[in-house]
């Protein structure tokens, strides 16, 4: 499925989840100094057994998956500042078996740079806050 038969035009309908991702991302890639970027896949929603989440990234695949439906993009993009982190432990050889847990060093350290990572965006796309959530489009 496209993801723009996911997705239903904004307050701004000039203003799309894909046109603020094509801000976000190489703004992303140079504040992590990124040699490249993983897979993305946008979901409205991520089905995982585990642990209810928001994003996943797939440590070895490069992978990471968003899940978007009711979201504001602002907090899909705080998630995927998260996952890019721990894309960037993986590709530094830091990711182990116990990386997830809550708490762990890999943890805290994607919460915090992704936290300072959006208020550095934010600061420079005061707009983007006016945006509503994503829905699903009928």
């Amino acid at each position: 499925m496209k993801i723009s038969h996911l997705l239903v035009e904004s307050i701004n309908p000039k203003v799309t989840l894909m046109d603020i991702l094509e801000k976000f991302l190489p703004f992303i890639v140079e504040e992590y100094q990124l040699p490249s970027l993983p897979k993305i896949t946008l979901e409205q929603k991520i089905h995982d057994a585990t642990q209810p989440t928001f994003g996943r990234y797939a440590d070895g695949d490069h992978a990471i998956d968003l899940a978007i439906l009711n979201r504001h993009p602002l907090d899909i993009l705080r998630t995927l500042a998260h996952e890019l982190v721990h894309y960037k432990q993986d590709i530094e050889g830091r990711i182990n078996q116990d990386s997830g847990e809550t708490g762990s060093n890999i943890e805290n350290e994607a919460n915090e740079l992704a936290g300072i990572a959006m208020r550095h965006f934010n600061k420079q796309h005061p707009e983007f806050f006016s945006i509503l959530p994503v829905l699903q489009s009928k």
